[in-house]
């Protein structure tokens, strides 16, 4: 279902003059109307979406500029996009109907690569693919730090959203430095030392000269980013992946506070991903309708045999030790001596992975082969996120209820996350489990959940709410589902640390000091509201604050 806005003549009129002004900076090719590309970037993994007025697809930080411009002139809303690859958050989609999307996938120009100081320059086009294949074509031992969202997946966007990793870098708005933003007037701003002529420093010491102005930037509507500067990942001598698998549902507290320590004295260097049985069954099937006659939710036996025949634990841990080899060693007897009580912890590199698929292909013909064959098929893209190469399999999981046949894009599935954050305690986790766990079940759906370590004091528990897409009543229950979470969760002290198109009226909860204070930055900026209204911006997501000429 698409949500839209209902368009009087002199809006109408309005956008006609502006789409005429843009076909004339842009290019006709560059400027779409046709209601088949509308209905494309209007499809998402959420329960109902918005259909954009018109698609722009400028080509460079100039053509922005003009788009700018002229929404300004005509007072037509622009909905920047990295790629529209913000899968369970509303995709390409604007926060509501009536806005133009600003697609900015054609900039993907890679500007610059410093492989001395570690850093890269991007356009918001440039995807987690490209910047790994240009690292790799050139035999630079530098690795970016990516998320599972898949090759396709914008860097800039994810870093403008607060994304997190898998590597030592896997604060990726913390391993930023310097931005271009074109701001609503038209004008550019660079963030940090990046505005003075010739600056030397600007993607190296983040804080410039007076205030810290760049994440007024991130999770905002405030200004259109057109390149950022990440930072890179020195090619450790030695990484090595550490796993383990506990088979207690009760055991997530106990991980949690042994890996802590681990994570406060940077033993741990990288994120750590806990993951319960039904997140990684996500990854490697579907909801099995046949053995379960059609009925959802997943029974617990049916659970506990899924768990057993693909040799998972109720709690899954992944993280990565990186540095000399002596370092790792050391860290490596750090890891097995705390989580010891918890789980056998399993290492792994490349060269053991080799060997076992060795192995594997030798005993194909036997069930241990087909068993560790099985194994491998999960294990190689797990570890190569340890080592910031992408893959389309982590993607998978949002299929976990799509009863389409065959291979499906994930704007063909439905899913809806929300990704609460907790202080890194057992009783946090035991507090948020028992919040999700009944209230999902209660209302039909699995609870598909990672905790990850974001730090030594703080966990991310990303859950996704998966289903039918094709089945309106589970669309619906889905939809109330989330409102449900988001709101308990919330209630208990827990709140995201990023939101969907569908949760930005949510955001002012208790907070209305903090929400004013941005709106009053957002009236200095943008004062007609041209970019993104209702974007991280509460009062326009309830339909107030937007000025029109």
């Amino acid at each position: 279902m698409l949500s839209t806005l209902s368009i009087d003549a002199n809006e109408s009129s309005s956008i006609a003059a502006a789409v005429a002004s843009w076909i004339e900076a842009l290019g006709a090719a560059h400027v779409r109307v046709e209601e088949s590309v509308l209905a494309e970037y209007g499809r998402c993994t959420l329960p109902s979406g918005t259909r954009p007025l018109a698609v722009l697809r400028p080509g460079s930080r100039e053509e922005v500029q003009a788009a700018v411009r002229i929404a300004s002139e005509w007072a037509v809303p622009l909905y920047p996009i990295s790629r529209g690859r913000n899968w369970g958050y509303g995709d390409a989609c604007p926060v509501a109907g009536g806005q133009v999307i600003l697609d900015l996938g054609r900039m993907n120009r890679i500007v610059e690569v410093n492989a001395p100081l570690a850093y890269a320059v991007v356009e918001p086009g440039v995807t987690q693919g490209q910047l790994h294949g240009y690292l790799r074509e050139r035999n630079l031992p530098l690795w970016l730090d990516v998320t599972g969202a898949g090759p396709d997946a914008s860097i800039v966007g994810n870093t403008l959203e607060r994304g997190f990793g898998h590597t030592p870098y896997g604060d990726h708005f913390g391993h930023s430095c310097g931005m271009e933003v074109v701001l609503a007037d038209g004008r550019v701003l660079h963030t940090g030392f990046g505005g003075y002529s010739n600056a030397q420093a600007a993607h190296v010491f983040p804080w410039g000269l007076g205030p810290f102005l760049d994440g007024l930037f991130t999770q905002s509507n405030f200004g259109i980013v057109t390149q950022l500067g990440v930072w890179l990942l020195p090619a450790p001598p030695v990484c090595e992946a550490f796993a383990c698998a506990a088979a207690d549902e009760d055991s997530l507290g106990a991980i949690v506070e042994a890996l802590r320590p681990l994570r406060l004295h940077e033993i741990v260097r990288s994120s750590v991903h806990i993951a319960n049985d039904l997140r990684v069954l996500s990854a490697r099937m579907r909801y099995p309708w046949e053995e379960m006659g059609g009925a959802t939710p997943l029974t617990p036996e049916m659970r506990r045999s899924l768990r057993s025949r693909h040799g998972l634990g109720a709690w899954n841990v992944l993280g990565g030790l990186y540095g000399s080899r002596a370092a790792v060693a050391a860290a490596r007897s750090e890891v097995r001596r705390a989580l010891r009580s918890v789980a056998h912890v399993t290492f792994f590199d490349d060269r053991k992975l080799r060997r076992a698929s060795r192995l594997a292909d030798f005993l194909s013909g036997f069930g241990f082969g087909k068993r560790l064959r099985t194994i491998l098929d999960s294990a190689w893209p797990v570890y190569e996120l340890l080592q910031g190469i992408p893959s389309p399999r982590h993607l998978q999981g949002v299929a976990w209820r799509c009863r389409r046949a065959g291979e499906v894009s994930p704007s063909d599935c439905g899913t809806i996350w929300l990704a609460p954050v907790l202080p890194m305690t057992a009783a946090a986790c035991r507090e948020v489990c028992g919040i999700i766990e009944p209230l999902m079940t209660e209302r039909g759906f699995e609870p598909l959940m990672t905790v990850t370590s974001i730090s030594g004091r703080a966990l991310c528990c990303v859950l996704n709410i998966c289903y039918d897409r094709d089945n309106p009543a589970e669309t619906s229950r889905a939809g109330r589902c989330y409102d449900v979470l988001f709101d308990r969760l919330a209630s208990a002290g827990y709140l995201p640390y990023r939101a969907g198109i569908q949760s930005m009226a949510k955001l002012e909860r208790d907070n209305e000091v903090f929400w004013d204070v941005c709106a009053r930055i957002k009236a200095a900026l943008d004062p007609q509201s041209i970019l993104a209204p209702g974007r991280y911006q509460p009062s326009a997501a309830r339909g107030e604050g937007r000025v029109s000429n």
